[in-house]
This record gives structure tokens, C-alpha cells and sequence, in this order.
């Protein structure tokens, strides 16, 4: 017998012990099937199930069950198992699209595990035109899927051009179409109005083009409804059979409901003396910046359009706004209205009441409001200006967290928000048993409160999904500027009463015996709500803590350990913990962040936190009514992708990312591509 026969078959072995240890008793299956699920679709059939089907059915029938049961184990997260029969399927024959539905698993096992270069890479080796109907599209998907999470937006575009036209499910048709022009919008302009150079000389090729210059109408004109809704429609005189036609990206319909703010004067309410007074002039700089930043773009397109930049095939607007707009030479021209920049007043809360301030902005007839920022004032305002539109700079007030005009809008960036996400996080990436490490004080209770909430609602939604995963309660311990962090651990992971379970034993027994200590084996994530210092006393301890031989427990933390290390020594030390933060702060290389950081050099993280927050609710005052309105709208600020919720709250998602080395690296949870 060869080396190699010998091989195949210890892999055949080991396969096959592999699914009698799955296998349990499949009487509750109901009647076996002649044929394998079909892959790529959403079959139910367990892992369990497939393989023992795999093992009666005979060589080479069982390769499509083999194929199927990876697929169920990857849904089931049992990546260890599918590796196996992974392993199993490279070493057997299979003919060329198994070979390419093998490598598609393969990918999809990759990307489950957010291995995304190397899904990316498995994803490249693939054959598309060998793959089946279901095959093909869900290649493209998660293709997609991988483009977008690594921000290359044309080669998702791109993608999405091959999959859009050959999607059946209405559902899916509508959000793939509203991914398209997301990603078209990333795009720079030049590359948006140059048109011509999509050639039009197949249905196909048509089909880019369109998609080109609706791209082009919504990236020129989505902060002015009016002239978005005539581009809009001048679009649909060009492209009258477009397939795009049928299923309109969500960003653009509902579009007279969701005319923006356009204020004349707005008031910004902030602390500027006092305590407060620090973070309110970071709050009023990113304000100040946007609002440069706004009116420089406004001069910008009026210059070119007064230039005549817009002579290509892209869609512009020329004439009167009340003359409507004209089609010629496939160009719709229409030279809209360029509205000045209003005047932002700048009041100071701890000089005045919110009586007379509410007084003043009647007074001037002040049509938006920034702020307050404190709760209390947020309380005694709002009651006293239900005829403004307001974006408050905390939560609202009420018990039940809502608005009390549906003028009036909140944009938190809290602590328990972000706790909240984190609570997601932890849960994405599969860990059913957290500990927090909190301070032992008012905002240490209340953000660890608000994890263990999140995670309840989650382990309820896991039961209720009935998939047999089950989640155990999250489980805080609160630490003190005194805390002996060697003991601290020792209780939290229970080293302690294992040191003692030891020692009673030794004392039973009369003699000393060779022994480890233990840590507990239920505790699969931590997430550490602390500032640097705390987190630099914790990291080196739980090696100390937790047994040698027992698997690394990932580490998670707060914002509050993000702080800038000039010497890059105590991120080093740091190596392998996952913290949030608004997403500004972990894109250094944006043109944003260079331009702050060179103007406003050597701020501390949580002041650049502040100005991102005033920075966006600038931007905002012109996106709230898309977000209320316009179904699966975001908006992508220095915070992050921010959404609306039917309370009127901003929602903003904070960023991942890693220490490597003294390094950054980004870390995403995986979302499923099906």
C-alpha cells in the first residue's frame, strides 16, 4: 500500500469518526431524502443529519451531502468539524464545479470566521462560470460583501453589476439596488460625470451607464431635494426602460416628504463657562468647522457650475427652478439656487435661564436649534420651544426615552450606547458567557447596567430563534482606585477557589501533591469598561490569572482606554484587545483627520470625540429629515454610520479595531452574506 493511499485513508477514518461523534439519534428528522439540499440556499437539514446521509449513501453520490453538511456546519459555527470534512473533500476526487462549490464553502467558512484577506483570496481562485444558478449568486453576494467591508467601493460596484440583474427576490432587489448607489456615491465625482466613457453599445453596458448618471444626480444634489427630485426625473426621460426603474434605491424615494432643513439662523446652546466650559468649545469647533467646511463647498459648486464643469454627459440643471428643467443632447442642465450660509448665534447656558433663552430664540426668529447639551437644560427647554426644530446633544428626558415634538431630535454619544454595542459585538463574534470589569461608581453601574441589558434582549432573541445556541447572563465586577488587581482576578475567575480546593485536598490527604490552578472554564469574553491606567494593571494580570492550559479569553474594552501613546510602548503592551470608538478617531489616514490633527494639533482623544460630535450635528441639521423619512438611510459621519430611530434618537455605530504590535488593525464582526 503507497504512502498516499495510506493517507487517504486515515483521512477517510477520520471523516467517518467525525460523523459518528455528530451523528445523535436522527429518528426526529423524518423521512431520509434521496438527494442532497440543494447548497447555496437555505436548507434546513442539521450537520448531523447530512453526514449520516453522507455515510449510507455510497462513493461518489455523498460528495453533494459532504458538501451540504460543511454548509450546515459553518451556519451552525462548528468551524473545527467543517475544517475536517474540508480536509476530507480536498483529498478526494471531485469533478471541476464541486472543486469551485468546495472553494466557495471554503470561502464563506473564512469570511464566517472574519478571515477576510483570506476569504478574499479563496474567493479570487473561484470559476464563476462553472458554478451553479444558487452558486453563482451567492458568489457575488458575498464578493460584495467582502468589497464593501474593505472599502473598495468601485470593485464593489462593479460586483453588484454582475449580481443586480440576475437577482429574483424582490426583497433582495430592493436592498442590493440601495447598496449599489451607496457605494456608486463613494465614488469621486470625476469618476461619476464621466459617462461617456461607459460605452452604451450593449444592454449591459447601458445598464453601467445609467446607474453612472443616477449616481451622478444624487451625489451632486442630495442635500437639495428640489433639484434632486428634477435630476431624478430628468434621469427617467433618458433611461426610460432602465432596470433600475422597477426597483428605485430607497434613498430616493418619498423625496417631497424629505425636504431638509434649510435654516436662516441657528442657535447653539452650549456650557461655554463653567465646569463644562472645555468640552463645550470642542463641541463649538467641530460646529465652527463644519459650517467653514459647508460654505467653502457651496462657493466650490457654484464656481463650476458658473465655469461650465458640467458640459459632459452627466446629468446637471440649468434655467429657473420654476420653468422646470429641459432634456437635450442627453443632458439635463438646470442652474439651481445657491442658498447663503445662515448665521449660527452662540449662547452661553450657564449665564442665562432656559426661559430666557427660549425668549431670545423666539425672538430672533432663530428656525434650528444645536443643543443644550446638559440634561437638566435639555429638560427645561425643550417644554418651552415646540415650534423649533431642535437636535439636543444628550438624550431626551422623558422616562420613555422619546421625543415630545416631532420636531425635536437627540444625538447622544453615551456610555451606555456604546456599552450597548459592545454587549453586540461580543455577542457577533459568538461568546455566550461575558464578565464585565467596571469602575465601582455611578457611571460604572450605569454602563455596565446598560451592557447586561443588551445582552439579556440578545440571549432572549437567541432563544427565541430556536437554533440551540444557548447564552448565559453576563456577570459584572466592579473594581476601585484601591483594588489589588492580582486578588480582583483571582475572584472574578475564580483562581482563588481553586487555590483552595487545592489546599484542602493537601491537608485531607496529609501530603503535598503536584497541582495547577484552575481558572473557570465558563468565561468566554471580558469586556473592561476602564481608562488606560486601569486596563494597563488588568492586560498583564490575566495571564497570571488564567491557567496555562486553558484557551486565551478575548479581551474587549471601552473608548475610555483609547488615549494617544506618543512613545507607541503602552499600545504595544496592549497587544490583543478589541476596543470601540467613534470612527474618526480610528481612520488616522483620512483626509478629515490630517486636516484636524494639523489645525488642532496634540488634543486628546476624548476632546477630538467632542469635536466629531459637534462636527456631525452640523452636518446633520440637512440629513434628519432624509433619515426620518427615507427607509435603510444613513448618513456617514465622524461618528460613524448614523441611523434614526422611531424615538427620533440618532444612532450612531461606533468602529473596532485591534492592538498588533503597537498597531491598529481593523476588527468587524461577520454578517452573513446569505
Amino acid at each position: 500500500m503507497t504512502i498516499a493511499n495510506i493517507y487517504k485513508r486515515a483521512i477517510h477514518f477520520s471523516f467517518m469518526a467525525l460523523s459518528i461523534m455528530l451523528i445523535s439519534a436522527c429518528s426526529g428528522v423524518g423521512q431520509d431524502k434521496k438527494n442532497a439540499p440543494t447548497l447555496f440556499t437555505n436548507f434546513y437539514e442539521t450537520a448531523e443529519y447530512l453526514l449520516q446521509r453522507a455515510e449510507i449513501v455510497k462513493e461518489p453520490k455523498n460528495t453533494e451531502w459532504q458538501l451540504a453538511a460543511i454548509q450546515a456546519l459553518t451556519k451552525e459555527s462548528k468551524y473545527v468539524l467543517a475544517d475536517s470534512v474540508i480536509e476530507y473533500l480536498q483529498n478526494k476526487t471531485l469533478n471541476t464545479q464541486q472543486k469551485n462549490h468546495l472553494t466557495l464553502l471554503i470561502a464563506d467558512n473564512q469570511y464566517a470566521q472574519n478571515q477576510l484577506d483570506k476569504a478574499m483570496v479563496s474567493v479570487k481562485s473561484i470559476d464563476m462560470s462553472v458554478l451553479s444558478k444558487e452558486a453563482k449568486l451567492h458568489y457575488l453576494k458575498l464578493k460584495t460583501d467582502l468589497h464593501v467591508r474593505n472599502k473598495e467601493h468601485q470593485a464593489a460596484a462593479d460586483t453588484l453589476f454582475l449580481l443586480a440583474p440576475i437577482l429574483t427576490n424582490n426583497e433582495q432587489k430592493q436592498r442590493y439596488n440601495d447598496l449599489l448607489l451607496t457605494q456608486l456615491n463613494m465614488l469621486d465625482t470625476d469618476v461619476l460625470n464621466n459617462v461617456d466613457k461607459v460605452s452604451s453599445t450593449t444592454d449591459n453596458d447601458n445598464f453601467k451607464q445609467g446607474w453612472y448618471a443616477l449616481a451622478s444626480v444624487y451625489h451632486r444634489y442630495q442635500l437639495r431635494t428640489n433639484q434632486l427630485i428634477r435630476g431624478v426625473d430628468a434621469w427617467k426621460l433618458l433611461y426610460p426602460t432602465h432596470l433600475a426603474l422597477a426597483f428605485m434605491p430607497s434613498q430616493l424615494l418619498n423625496l417631497e416628504e424629505a425636504t431638509p432643513y434649510q435654516p436662516s439662523k441657528i442657535a447653539v446652546l452650549l456650557p461655554l463657562t463653567g465646569r463644562f466650559k472645555k468640552p463645550a468649545q470642542a463641541i463649538q469647533y467641530g460646529i465652527s468647522y463644519a459650517f467653514y467646511n459647508q460654505a467653502e463647498a457651496q462657493k466650490q459648486s457654484q464656481v463650476e457650475q458658473e465655469s461650465g464643469v458640467s458640459n459632459s454627459s452627466v446629468i446637471t440643471i440649468e434655467g429657473d427652478v420654476q420653468d422646470g428643467s429641459q432634456v437635450s443632447n442627453n443632458r439635463i442642465i438646470d442652474r439651481g439656487f445657491i442658498t447663503a450660509p445662515p448665521h449660527i448665534l452662540f449662547l452661553d447656558t450657564n449665564t442665562m435661564t432656559m426661559q430666557e433663552i427660549a425668549t431670545q430664540l423666539h425672538s430672533q426668529h432663530i428656525d434650528f436649534v444645536i443643543g443644550p447639551l446638559l440634561k437638566p437644560n435639555l429638560k427645561a427647554l425643550l417644554p418651552l420651544v415646540k415650534d423649533i426644530p431642535v437636535l439636543a446633544l444628550n438624550s431626551f428626558p422623558t422616562e420613555d426615552g422619546s421625543a415630545t415634538s416631532s420636531i425635536h431630535y437627540a444625538f447622544p454619544l453615551s456610555p451606555e450606547g456604546e456599552a450597548e454595542q459592545a454587549a453586540e459585538m461580543i455577542f457577533q463574534d459568538k461568546h455566550k458567557k461575558p464578565l464585565l470589569f467596571a469602575p465601582n461608581s455611578d457611571f460604572g453601574r450605569r454602563t455596565s447596567a446598560a451592557f447586561e441589558a443588551r445582552w439579556k434582549e440578545l440571549s432572549r432573541s437567541q432563544q427565541a430563534s430556536g437554533n440551540g445556541v444557548e447564552l448565559y447572563p453576563a456577570e459584572t465586577h466592579f473594581f476601585s482606585k484601591k483594588t489589588d488587581y492580582a486578588k480582583f482576578l483571582a475572584t472574578a475567575l475564580q483562581t482563588d477557589k481553586s487555590k483552595e480546593r487545592n489546599s484542602q485536598m493537601q491537608t485531607v490527604l496529609g501530603r503535598k501533591l503536584e497541582t495547577e490552578i484552575r481558572s473557570r472554564a465558563d468565561v468566554d469574553a471580558i469586556y473592561i469598561i476602564s481608562k488606560r491606567k486601569q486596563l494597563m494593571f488588568i492586560k498583564p494580570f490575566m495571564s497570571v490569572a488564567i491557567s496555562p492550559f486553558a484557551k486565551e479569553i478575548p479581551l474587549y474594552a471601552s473608548s475610555r482606554s483609547h488615549v494617544k501613546d506618543f512613545t507607541n510602548t503602552q499600545d504595544k503592551e496592549l497587544t490583543g484587545i478589541t476596543f470601540s470608538d467613534v470612527a474618526f478617531l480610528l481612520e488616522d489616514k483620512t483626509e478629515m483627520n490630517e486636516k484636524v490633527q494639523s489645525a488642532w494639533p496634540r488634543q486628546r482623544l476624548s476632546t477630538l470625540r467632542l469635536f466629531a460630535l459637534g462636527n456631525d450635528s452640523y452636518s446633520l441639521i440637512e440629513q434628519l429629515k432624509l433619515l426620518e423619512v427615507i427607509e435603510g438611510y444613513n448618513y456617514q459621519g465622524l461618528v460613524g454610520e448614523i441611523t434614526l430611530d422611531a424615538r427620533n434618537t440618532i444612532k450612531s455605530k461606533l468602529s473596532w479595531a485591534t492592538f498588533q504590535d503597537g498597531n491598529l488593525v481593523e476588527a468587524t464582526s461577520p454578517i452573513s452574506s446569505q
